[in-house]
């Protein structure tokens, strides 16, 4: 098919931005066929320009690569596969040109900067990772202690940080460390991922039972939290319109690993959790 040597280049040059060096890590990382669809030398193939996945599998894909529908990352993945099937993008410029009110070219080339300079700082856990990272409170948050946090730290401070008691702290690092997720010597252990954006899950049948283990872990967690900020806005929108509006949403909430800072003084830092929500509310179903 025309142009798809275009196509595979997106492709993988994507995968390596998401934090995947290579077209097997992907494959093997995202959960293999049961989440692909297809059998990793057919994956490979669309790499490297053989061939091109059907409609529907290369939003798998996408899904797979933890990148949005309305993404920037998307629309040139699907720009790319639409171009090649019809061999030229001479219709799809009608389709990209800006629509009334919509955002100022600056702005969007802001987000996608900063969006492909934060990509270019992740990392990807494996599954089976996810699975230890999220087996249960104690293990979760200590976890998350250390990857916001610089050096090595006693097993009484994660425990002090934590109001875990510090048996089971020393039961959770040493758990973690045989997973490869931090290092633990003795008394003290530190997270490996300073610096480093650990990538969200991708939305695969694979890993749903990871991501209810997490939204469960975090929903216990934060009942006893205090709340920082908070703002709330009701309002009616098209469906259009909220597909825009959250495309800024997740760039912000993205935006504070801008803000982050795993070296700062514990004395005049805390780690905060931020979690943008969005409710249909009216009508009820």
């Amino acid at each position: 098919m025309t142009n798809s040597r275009t196509f595979g280049d997106v492709l993988a040059r994507i995968r390596k931005e998401q934090g995947f060096p290579s077209a097997h890590q992907f494959f093997k990382g995202v959960g293999g066929s049961k989440s692909l669809g297809l059998g990793f030398m057919s994956y490979w193939d669309m790499e490297r320009g053989k061939k091109l996945p059907r409609s529907w599998r290369l939003k798998a894909i996408m899904a797979s690569l933890g990148i949005g529908e309305h993404s920037s990352e998307a629309r040139e993945l699907v720009r790319a596969y639409f171009e090649a099937l019809s061999g030229s993008g001479e219709l799809l410029n009608v389709l990209s040109a800006p629509a009334s009110g919509a955002d100022l070219p600056s702005r969007e080339l802001a987000e996608a900067a900063t969006h492909r300079a934060l990509a270019q700082l992740g990392v990807n856990l494996t599954l089976d990772q996810w699975k230890l990272y999220t087996r249960d409170l104690v293990t979760h948050f200590c976890h998350s202690f250390l990857s916001n946090t610089s050096g090595w730290v006693t097993v009484g401070e994660v425990a002090a940080a934590t109001r875990f008691k510090p048996a089971e702290v020393k039961k959770a690092l040493k758990a973690l460390a045989a997973g490869k997720l931090i290092e633990f010597s003795k008394d003290k252990a530190r997270g490996l991922f300073e610096g480093k954006v650990i990538q969200l899950l991708p939305l695969t049948p694979e890993t749903s039972p990871v991501r209810t283990a997490l939204r469960k872990n975090w929903d216990t967690w934060l009942e006893t939290s205090k709340r920082v900020a908070c703002k709330r806005r009701t309002i009616r929108m098209t469906r259009e319109n909220l597909g825009l509006y959250r495309q800024h949403l997740e760039k912000a909430v993205n935006l504070a690993e801008i803000y982050a800072n795993a070296a700062a003084d514990r004395k005049d830092s805390s780690i905060y959790f931020i979690d943008a929500s969005i409710f249909k509310v009216l009508p009820r179903d």
